[in-house]
């Protein structure tokens, strides 16, 4: 059975990631609410966490995941470990007997409770003094609205967590936080938060410098090699990232020297351009790296599957580097005319190049869980379209191995 499933981060008033929740499907043509209550549904979600594995997409990380009430009426989410799992209940589950005994259930054997897309009414009162989380989907219920609702719930129950669902922008994360929303969710931490308006500093003038030397066709190795010895933190990560899981090697290597000739020239050149990426953007959520790395792993892969006029290297640089307005605050243009790009690069990163764009896309859509036929119309998606998932689990590895 192929499984499809996708994560989105929840962070913390700084920023930090909390948790993940989980997206999942066991095919492209249905929903998973579209088999509630059905026997593929639990197998699905026994295949997706038991087959893929907990730690392999969370990490130390607690999930948060969707049940529908059958789901929850069959105490479902007793199959997995209280620690990496919080119950979010769909908005659609009315409080009757059965489901608030099952709720009583899980709040007794420790599992945390989330109220999904919730919208306030009386009756939902003991379901909330069973929460742990309560999760308000910004775009349905603006946060102008919210004021007097949170102050009802506040008054009549014990404390919980807020979670404001689809933050796209950082005016928005200031007035939630203001609020009292202790956790966010949505693409606000992928965006820039001030255009052209920061200086770049001479510390990132360096790291760009960096970037120039590493996008030459000829590298100078030994040039290379003294520059990272010179740098403890450059050396530390390389010697870190060769000997992590991701390479599975039986040995350790213990010199930058053989660490470089391990790599190779396009795999040095892809660490390199992490490492500088993840430098420029130290003052920015870890995720937003990680997912610029995700999205170049995944880049590179489909580019070997698909008939482009990009080299799997080009694709890795233009999927890593697609974030960077939202790293350095500063608009797209006004970067890349300090980096030394092809053209050919540079106008997949300005956005007008259709055929990565359309990659993009179709990147994105499954990162969002938007999985439908739409994307077999992108570049050909049918041709890579099962493979995702693989592709997906293989790039969450490499981007975790930056992070271990």
């Amino acid at each position: 059975m192929d499984i499809f499933v996708a994560r989105q981060p929840v962070f913390t008033a700084n920023k930090k990631v909390f948790g993940y929740e989980l997206l999942f499907r066991n095919s492209l043509s249905n929903t998973f609410s579209g088999i509630e209550g059905s026997t593929a549904t639990s197998s699905v979600l026994s295949n997706t966490f038991f087959s893929i594995g907990l730690h392999e997409i969370l990490g130390e990380k607690p999930g948060l995941v969707n049940f529908t009430r059958d789901l929850i009426v069959r105490k479902m989410p007793l199959l997995f470990p209280r620690e990496h799992i919080i119950i979010e209940v769909l908005e659609n589950i009315e409080p009757d007997p059965e489901v608030m005994d099952a709720l009583r259930e899980f709040k007794r054997q420790g599992f945390r409770i989330a109220l999904d897309d919730f919208v306030y009414d009386k009756k939902f009162d003991a379901m909330i003094c069973l929460s742990a989380m309560i999760k308000f989907d910004i775009m349905a219920t603006p946060l102008d609205t919210l004021e007097p609702i949170i102050a009802t719930i506040r008054a009549n129950n014990t404390p919980l967590t807020l979670l404001a669902e689809k933050v796209e922008t950082y005016p928005e994360f200031e007035q939630a936080k203001e609020m009292g929303f202790g956790l966010f969710q949505g693409y606000f931490f992928a965006r820039p938060e001030i255009l052209s308006k920061k200086d770049i500093s001479p510390g990132q003038v360096t790291k760009m410098k960096l970037i120039n030397a590493a996008g030459q066709k000829e590298l100078n190795l030994a040039a290379i090699e003294n520059l990272i010895k010179k740098d403890l933190s450059i050396s530390f990560k390389l010697l870190k990232f060769i000997n992590s899981a991701y390479f599975q090697r039986p040995t350790p290597i213990n010199t930058i020297k053989d660490a470089i000739t391990f790599l190779g020239i396009d795999e040095l050149k892809k660490f390199l351009h992490v490492v500088v990426v993840s430098d420029l953007g130290d003052s920015k959520p870890d995720e937003l790296i990680r997912s610029s790395v995700i999205r170049a792993r995944m880049c590179e892969q489909c580019g070997k599957m698909l008939n482009t006029h990009f080299t799997t290297e080009e694709l890795f640089t233009i999927g890593l580097f697609s974030s960077m307005d939202a790293i350095l605050d500063r608009s797209m243009a006004d970067i890349l005319s300090q980096i030394t790009f092809s053209d050919k690069i540079k106008d997949a990163l300005l956005g007008k190049d259709k055929q990565y764009t359309q990659l993009h896309t179709l990147i994105k859509s499954f990162e969002k869980g938007q999985w439908d036929h739409k994307l077999f119309r992108l570049m050909d998606g049918r041709k890579i379209i099962e493979k995702l998932p693989e592709l997906y689990k293989d790039a969450l590895r490499m981007a975790d191995s930056f992070f271990v």
